[in-house]
This record gives C-alpha cells, sequence and structure tokens, in this order.
C-alpha cells in the first residue's frame, strides 16, 4: 500500500516563515482551547513519551507493516506467479508514483507541520479543502490508470482495464492515508494510534489473503486488486474517527494558498523521487516487462522492510524538530539525538536482512524468484543509506531547510534513471540494484553536509503547540 496542490486564511497570507519571532498570529496567544486539543495538549506517557520509546513505538508499527506486506508479497507470488506478481508490482508502483507525485507527497508533511505549530484540530483546520483535494486525487490518479492500460494495451481480455482502475482507486487511497497519518501527527495523536493506522490496512489484507490462500482460493491479478481496494477502504473510513474533535471556530480554518506554498516549498525533498516515486520499479517494469519486475519485486520487498523504518522515523522527528525551533540549543541536542539512534536501527535491520536475504528467498518465495537474491543483497544496502536520508530530509524541513533537501533530491534524480536504464539495456537486475546504493551514498553525504552546515530557524511557536510536543 503506498503516495500537491493545495489550496485555502490566517494570519494574511503570509508563510509561516514570513511571520517572524516577535508577533505571535493572531489571536493565537491567549484564546482558549476545546477540549479535544486541550486533551491533546496534556503530554503524557502514551502521546509524548521518550525518544527511545517513540522511535519503538512507530518504528515497531512501521516494521511490521512491512513485514505483514512481505507476507502478502508471498502468498501472491504463489497465487499469481512470476507475471501476475509483476502486474500487481505495476499496480501498486503507479499508483504510488501517482500519489507522490500530487497530494500524497509533501502535503502530508506540510499538513502536520502547519497543525503542530498552529494547535488545531484538522477538522477545523482542513476540512473546507477536502472537496478540492478530492478532485484533484482523481484527475492525477485517472492518468496513472490510463497509463497502464497503455503499457498492458498488447494484453487479450478486459482484465487490463479493471487493473487500470484499481491503479486510480489505489492511488487515492495512497493519498487518504498519508494525510490521514500526517493530520494525526500533526495533532499530536497517541503515537499508537498513529502506528495503527498503517499497521491496519495491511493486516487486514494479509489475514484476508492468508485465510483464502490455506482454504485453497485461487485469484487473479484482478480479484486480488478488487479484495485489497475493499479491506483498505474498510480500514481507513474506520480510523477517520480518531481524528480531533472540531471546534467550528472560523479562526482555525487554515489558509489553502499557505498551506499549498509550503508544500510546494518542500515538495521534491518530501517526495523523494530516488526512491520515493517507484521510479526504479516503473521503469523496470516498462524495460524489462512483467517477468523481470516480479523478480525485482521479490528484492525490494525485502529491502522495503528497511525502507519503511526512513519514512516513519521521519514522520515522528518532523513536527518534534519544528516546534524545538524556538530553542536552539535544545533543538540540536533533539536533532543530534535522533539522528544517532536512527542511524543505529537503521544499520542494525540492513545486517541482519543482508544475513537472511538468500534463504528467505528461496524458502518463501520458492525457486522461480531465486534470480532475484543477487539484486536484493544491493538493494537492502540501498534501502537503509535510503532511509537514513530521509529522516536528514526531515531535520532540514523541521529548520525550514526544506528547498535545500529538494535541490539535492533533483540533482540525484537523473542519475537515478540514467543507471537504470544502462542496467536495463543489459538485463541487469543486479545494476539496479548497484545503482540505488551508489545513489543513496552520494545522497547521505550531501544532505549530512545540509545538516551540518544549517541552523535552526527560530520562529514564533504557540505555547499550546509546545506543550502537545513535550
Amino acid at each position: 500500500m503506498a503516495d500537491s496542490p493545495a489550496e485555502g486564511g490566517a494570519a494574511g497570507g503570509l508563510s509561516t516563515a514570513q511571520r517572524g519571532a516577535a508577533e505571535p498570529p493572531s489571536g493565537a496567544s491567549d484564546r482558549p482551547y476545546a477540549a479535544s486539543v486541550s486533551e491533546r495538549a496534556t503530554p503524557s506517557s502514551r502521546t509524548h513519551p521518550r525518544a527511545a520509546v517513540a522511535m519503538v513505538m512507530i518504528v515497531g508499527g512501521g516494521f511490521a507493516t512491512q513485514l505483514l506486506t512481505t507476507i502478502t508479497g508471498v502468498l501472491s507470488a504463489r497465487m499469481l506467479g512470476v507475471e501476475g506478481r509483476g502486474q500487481i508490482v505495476l499496480v501498486a508502483s503507479l499508483a504510488a508514483l501517482i500519489s507522490q507525485l500530487t497530494l500524497g507527497g509533501s502535503l502530508p508533511n506540510a499538513v502536520t507541520k502547519m497543525l503542530a505549530e498552529r494547535g488545531v484540530t484538522a477538522r477545523d483546520g482542513l476540512a473546507h479543502l477536502v472537496g478540492r483535494w478530492t478532485l484533484y486525487g482523481l484527475g492525477a490518479a485517472a492518468i496513472g490508470g490510463g497509463y497502464f492500460v497503455f503499457l498492458e494495451r498488447h494484453s487479450a481480455g478486459s482484465t487490463k482495464y479493471g487493473l487500470g482502475v484499481a491503479v486510480l482507486i489505489i492511488a487515492v487511497q495512497n493519498i487518504a492515508s498519508r494525510i490521514l497519518t500526517g493530520a494525526m501527527l500533526g495533532e499530536g495523536a497517541d503515537l499508537i494510534h498513529v502506528a495503527m493506522t498503517s499497521v491496519l490496512p495491511q493486516a487486514f489484507v494479509t489475514l484476508v489473503l492468508t485465510v483464502a490462500f490455506a482454504v485453497g482460493v485461487r485469484w487473479n491479478a484482478l480479484e486480488l486488486s478488487a479484495v485489497t481496494i475493499a479491506c483498505v477502504m474498510i480500514v481507513l473510513l474506520s480510523r477517520i474517527r480518531l481524528l480531533g474533535k472540531p471546534t467550528h471556530r472560523p479562526s482555525d480554518r487554515i489558509d489553502g494558498r499557505e498551506l499549498y506554498l509550503l508544500a510546494r516549498r518542500s515538495h521534491i525533498g518530501s517526495v523523494g523521487p530516488i526512491d520515493g516515486l517507484s521510479i526504479d520499479r516503473t521503469l523496470v517494469g516498462s524495460l524489462l516487462g512483467s517477468v523481470q519486475l516480479g523478480l525485482y519485486s521479490v528484492a525490494f520487498a525485502l529491502a522495503g522492510l528497511t525502507t519503511i523504518l526512513g519514512a516513519c522515523l521521519a514522520m515522528v522527528i518532523l513536527p518534534r524538530v519544528t516546534v524545538a525551533q524556538s530553542n536552539p540549543r535544545a533543538e540540536k541536542y533533539l536533532v543530534r539525538r535522533w539522528l544517532l539512534l536512527s542511524a543505529i536501527v537503521i544499520a542494525g535491520a540492513v545486517i541482519g536482512l543482508e544475513f537472511v536475504t538468500g534463504p528467505v528467498i528461496r524458502l518463501a518465495f520458492g525457486s522461480p524468484f531465486v534470480a532475484a537474491s543477487a539484486c536484493a543483497h544491493w538493494l537492502v544496502a540501498a534501502s537503509g543509506l535510503l532511509d537514513f536520508r530521509r529522516v536528514m530530509i526531515a531535520v532540514l524541513q523541521g529548520r525550514n531547510r526544506g528547498g535545500q533537501a529538494s535541490v539535492i533530491e533533483l540533482a540525484l534524480t537523473p542519475f537515478v534513471v540514467g543507471g537504470i536504464v544502462l542496467a536495463s539495456a543489459k538485463d541487469s537486475l543486479v545494476g539496479v540494484g548497484v545503482t540505488m546504493a551508489a545513489v543513496g551514498v552520494v545522497a547521505c553525504v550531501a544532505l549530512g553536509i545540509a545538516v551540518a552546515r544549517s541552523a535552526p530557524a527560530f520562529r514564533y511557536v504557540p505555547a499550546h503547540a509546545l506543550a502537545r510536543q513535550g
């Protein structure tokens, strides 16, 4: 399961950075807050745990999600074979690409940042923007569905049209899931609830697939996509109720244009086109075909066990660094602590996976997928490097330096595309893995220099927002 423009009224349309350190936003300094916000503003061991505990909660949830995704991948590979598995991965990759390029890219991070700074609920701040976002999302997702039909135009039967519709629906679900998670983090929601928002959809899918496989049901790619869509939809609708209760104060409405400008400024860094747009899978599927993509997807599934770490850690770090900008000394300590903890967690996961990659592919996926082992070793290493880069991008965004991360990502993306095209010309999946690892090394070095040279960007932060972050 996977991820633009946003529009809408506060502070005279000025951005957060423009507002300055001296003047608080109108009405933000002394107005009372509703019970739903006040409850979230009171730190507790569950909503505002220590760094190590917070890391365990979010990373544990993310790791569980990716582990369940891997199990689902094994079951779908057993059901569909190499070519069918390739079709499913292409559907998911295109949906993720559309999601990340549009509303699921930088908008969730901008939502987290703005809700955390202003201390308002998502229902109050964002409700007036949902209709517009829905139209944007459907329009962009339709393009992805059309592209899938184009790629499969030579396939017989009508299955390709159904899978094109699946691309559209899954892309919209990805967008909704990411915005929902961003809103919960911005409100300072219970981190267990945040983690479960990622875990439960995949857990439901895995449960249904496991039962079906155990009783001998064998779905095709379209049926499997339909089951996945239904499971995710049920869980997402049930999780919306966890958002804070609205106060219905017009002053809490967030200006859509201000939100859009914030999202646009950090769009490339938030999306992370190096690995966040599924460029590698889309190119492998487009240039080498569904069979090779089926093999590559197995290698990527194992690497994904570490990929989720970077995304989860970045989600937790961003609001903490954002609020800490008013205290430069504490912010620097916070950044050092989280970078160190992140490096330890990611390195441990990578080393562990490198030892078990070959046996896991052979035992779990079966002999037809053993050819993916060599590529998987490179992808696991690349995934660890790219994970840590996401953590550093979150730090830069929290310091209002997201533009620097965007420049680095944009500069390195052509090398990803070029390397994969060259590897595809030689029919080499290992070459694709080597490309991703090499780009990961360069990205970490460049972002590390940017983080070291940056400094906290002091701004006014409301007292209730400070309380919520603890």
